[in-house]
């Protein structure tokens, strides 16, 4: 029996490294970024206090958003939690209720949204800055699956700025739309009440330089101009006249 136990102990280390292995191979061949966060957490000033001015101005902000925002914009600001590049197809000037199929664009935002969030959470376990409504006990958040989570960077803005980036190297005549896509994806985490704006500020630092080490990325650069030529035919394809 003991020995049955230590064999069984010995397959499951054995098993352990052998999928964490098979990680990390599949991270070196399918994503761009090293993963090696200390040079990106310095990047980012450190947030205002808890007591500060600054931070109560930003809480008196989202109050006033609160009392002012409308169902349609509560609606809105909940479909922006998902992180899909279906949020953009509206300012890639696609039908969202006929979408594309755009594997390799998918794919590619797929692969950049898993690189980032490494980052992200990095930066979050610095800062260690509490949610507006935890400071805020008169928020009303409208989104509740942030709970236990750190407020600063917003990793939706930080997505939703190199989402943009990314897109508009890929499609630079959609620059307006995307540009202001982008500043709206992020700003719906106010209106739900759940990032302050300086949140929202330290995604856009963190996204501008996310963008530029996944551009010295060859693996991405190929990549990207991969999904640049497939969003260029759907756009062709959608602009094209219809049948009868």
């Amino acid at each position: 029996m003991k020995h049955t136990r230590r064999y069984a102990a010995a397959a499951a280390v054995v098993l352990t490294v052998s999928a964490a292995a098979t990680f990390w191979s599949q991270r070196d061949t399918e994503h761009y970024l090293s993963g090696e966060t200390a040079e990106f957490v310095v990047v980012l000033a450190a947030p205002p206090a808890p007591e500060s001015a600054q931070t109560r101005g930003e809480l008196d902000e989202l109050l006033a958003l609160e009392l002012s925002r409308t169902a349609a914009e509560v609606e809105a600001a909940q479909a922006d939690r998902k992180k899909d590049i279906s949020r953009f197809y509206a300012a890639l000037g696609f039908d969202t209720n006929q979408p594309p199929e755009l594997p390799k664009t998918r794919r590619l935002m797929q692969r950049v949204e898993s690189d980032i969030g490494v980052y992200v959470r990095a930066a979050k376990t610095r800062f260690q800055r509490l949610r507006p409504y935890e400071i805020e006990t008169r928020l009303h958040p409208c989104i509740f699956d942030v709970r236990g989570d750190q407020s600063y960077p917003s990793g939706h803005a930080t997505y939703g700025y190199v989402m943009t980036a990314v897109l508009e190297g890929l499609a630079p005549e959609r620059r307006r739309e995307l540009r202001s896509r982008g500043d709206e994806f992020a700003r719906q985490r106010m209106v739900c009440g759940v990032h302050f704006r300086s949140d929202l500020e330290a995604g856009r630092v963190a996204a501008h330089w996310l963008v530029q080490r996944l551009n010295a990325s060859p693996k991405f650069v190929a990549d990207a101009a991969a999904a640049a030529r497939e969003l260029r035919a759907a756009g062709q394809r959608s602009r094209a006249p219809r049948a009868g």
